[in-house]
């Protein structure tokens, strides 16, 4: 697959308002399931590969995992490392082939993000590998948020990072949570589409397990045009095995318990695939 290629269906996508959904993976079961639901949908999707899963894994396996699903497909499969605070993860992720990889200095101050940024787009450019950054926090997994103005991006962060570091895409903080909410989460439409119209690039939505449909599909309107989905993947991966475990432990064989569990973890993905088709 020729990785500018993204970069082109991004490009179009952005212009015709509609979504590429990246569902987090683990590992050849859950990456089985978003390829069954990607192919039953006909549409390409994109998978990612959270840090501890390359400690574990090594980008170079991960990228190996996705090829063999690639002839099975109807349509491309991308791969994108997803929320790395690792220059050099993302760099190794690189020469590994990955598609695109996030670079996430939303931690640091403005200074060092774009510091991050531009190491990592200048690294990736010539590979045609597309990169994220990010503006704002998104909350949930430890992500420490004293008040609505330390989570919410900014529109002068974002033009800054944007014409200093120049990300493909950029992912921003607008009210979003990873994982599960105990409470519908607010978006801040109105900075979303002030940063649209001043920044001009495809922008990213992330935690979106929680977000309705209804806003996922105005985001969408706004400049979307990816958007991430984990927690409900993994969480249905670990639910449905542990029943599938739990009716006989001392004869569980991994095979037949996953016979039984891909396709629950792939009607979660169709769900979510369905929730753009609207674009």
């Amino acid at each position: 697959m020729d990785r500018s290629e993204l970069q082109q269906l991004v490009t179009s996508y952005h212009e015709q308002h509609r979504c590429l959904i990246g569902f987090n993976i683990n590992d050849v079961y859950d990456l089985h399931a978003v390829s069954l639901a990607a192919n039953e949908i006909d549409k390409p999707v994109m998978v990612m590969t959270y840090p501890p899963v390359v400690e574990l894994n090594t980008s170079y396996l991960c990228r190996k995992m996705v090829d063999g699903f690639l002839p099975l497909s109807q349509n491309p499969i991308y791969l994108h490392l997803d929320h790395s605070t690792s220059v050099d993860m993302c760099k190794q992720a690189i020469d590994d082939g990955y598609d695109s990889v996030m670079i996430d200095g939303s931690q640091k101050s403005l200074t060092e993000n774009i510091t991050m940024t531009r190491e990592v787009v200048k690294y990736a450019a010539p590979a045609g590998v597309l990169v994220e950054a990010e503006i704002g926090k998104i909350k949930g997994r430890d992500v420490v948020v004293k008040s609505e103005d330390d989570y919410l991006a900014s529109v002068s962060d974002a033009k800054a990072i944007y014409e200093e570091a120049g990300p493909d895409i950029l992912a921003v903080g607008i009210g979003t949570a990873h994982g599960f909410t105990p409470t519908t989460p607010k978006i801040h439409f109105n900075r979303l589409e002030e940063i649209a119209a001043a920044i001009r690039i495809p922008l990213v939505l992330h935690g979106g397990t929680g977000i309705p449909d209804a806003d996922i599909l105005r985001a969408i309107q706004t400049g979307v045009v990816k958007l991430n989905v984990g927690t409900i993947v993994h969480t249905t991966y670990m639910k449905e095995l542990y029943t599938e475990i739990g009716k006989d432990v001392d004869t569980a064989y991994p095979p037949f318990l996953m016979k039984e569990v891909i396709p629950r973890i792939k009607d979660v993905v169709l769900d979510r695939l369905k929730a753009v088709q609207a674009t």
